[in-house]
């Protein structure tokens, strides 16, 4: 009898955990639907890998549905992006008097799903993307500026310092986009091949040791990165692919800078004050990096 009980008081204890399990469980997804109220105006985010295809919405909400997504009217958007995979159409309420049926009207619009119509639609968003207004502006912000960063220094921009470029590594790991900071550590490096301490430019023979060692470096990534490597040396790429991986598509932008730059190195004046050695290395990690043109 003992033994029974014991087996009743068990199974009672393991419903009262599963009971209170459940009911945490659909507190949890509650507090998930109601982050955001009905008049709320939110910014529904989506990022993009290279950053200048990112795109947004900013809406008010009108409604939540049953899993906690959200429906809201746009306010404002990035027009061009392709909306169809992550908005789901719903007629508003009060739609404007029109000689055709409004349902006919509004899925006429949404034919050309880059473009939110305002007036006679109401789109259906995951909650995943919703975010408070204010730290979403905050966010894509930051993104365009460490964009322009990075493009700064793609383009040699003189004031850009190797120390820019450093801060720009910790506002990658704050903007959710920390596969860009190994590109930014190869860009601080490759500032820091062409300019000493104290700002100065290098002389074109000065610059040859410090490149190496970021050939070396960059040799290094693809030994650690098979994947990486492959897309480095394919005869051809699709950077519409790669644009979805933010850590190739930076750092193969980054590696054809440091190639080229390096290349023109050699074109320079005064190498022969290099050590034979260095510059032996240097042209020997070039041949290495050499890409194989298109067929």
């Amino acid at each position: 009898m003992s033994g029974t009980g014991g087996e009743k008081n068990i199974l009672f204890s393991l419903e009262k955990i599963i009971c209170v399990g459940f009911l945490l469980f659909c507190s949890s997804l509650v507090l998930a639907a109601t982050q955001f109220k009905v008049g709320e105006t939110v910014f529904v985010a989506y990022p993009a890998g290279n950053i200048k295809d990112d795109a947004f919405i900013i809406g008010r909400i009108t409604g939540v549905n049953e899993q906690g997504d959200y429906i809201l009217s746009v306010i404002e958007y990035v027009e061009g992006h392709d909306y169809g995979l992550s908005c789901v159409p719903m007629m508003k309420k009060n739609t404007p008097n029109s000689k055709v049926s409004p349902y006919d009207t509004a899925w006429n619009v949404w034919e050309d799903t880059t473009v939110l119509d305002k007036e006679h639609l109401a789109y259906l968003v995951s909650a995943q993307d919703v975010m408070n207004l204010n730290d979403g502006k905050h966010l894509f912000i930051e993104r365009n500026n460490l964009y322009i960063v990075f493009g700064r220094w793609k383009s040699d921009a003189p004031m850009l310092t190797a120390e820019r470029l450093e801060q720009a590594e910790k506002e990658a790991q704050d903007s959710r986009i920390a596969s860009m900071v190994t590109a930014l550590q190869l860009a601080k490096q490759h500032r820091r091949s062409f300019y000493d301490a104290l700002k100065r430019p290098y002389q074109a023979y000065e610059t040859i040791a410090p490149l190496n060692d970021l050939l070396e470096h960059v040799l290094g990534l693809f030994k650690q990165d098979e994947a990486l490597k492959q897309a480095w040396f394919s005869s051809e790429r699709d950077w519409k692919a790669l644009s979805h991986n933010s850590r190739q598509y930076f750092l193969l932008e980054a590696i054809d800078k440091i190639v080229a730059d390096a290349n023109d190195q050699l074109y320079e004046e005064e190498l022969e004050k290099v050590d034979p050695l260095v510059m032996k290395a240097f042209k020997e990690n070039l041949m290495r990096l050499q890409r194989k043109p298109r067929s």
